[in-house]
């Protein structure tokens, strides 16, 4: 059995919808994945400023009192300690 000439056309019309759909949701796809990507770089830098800044905030600190710094770091490694032991 042979398809009619409007039945091949109409198959032929779907699979070039189908071929235009799959195109567009790559294209949609890649667009997401570079706006996902282009977020993530954003946070990754403003991740590191911040931490970068609080680290210089630390060193000033220590710098500018380091006897309560040492104190600090040794509760600090106390609590750690008594934390591991459990």
């Amino acid at each position: 059995m042979t398809a009619t000439p409007r039945t091949e056309e109409a198959l032929h019309d779907t699979a070039q919808d189908f071929r235009a759909l799959g195109d567009a949701v790559k294209q949609d796809f890649n667009v997401l994945r570079q706006e996902a990507k282009d977020r993530l770089e954003g946070y990754t830098q403003k991740v590191a400023q911040d931490a970068n800044q609080n680290l210089d905030q630390l060193r000033e600190f220590a710098v500018q009192n380091p006897l309560r710094a040492l104190t600090y770091a040794a509760l600090g490694g106390v609590l750690v300690g008594l934390y591991l032991r459990r």
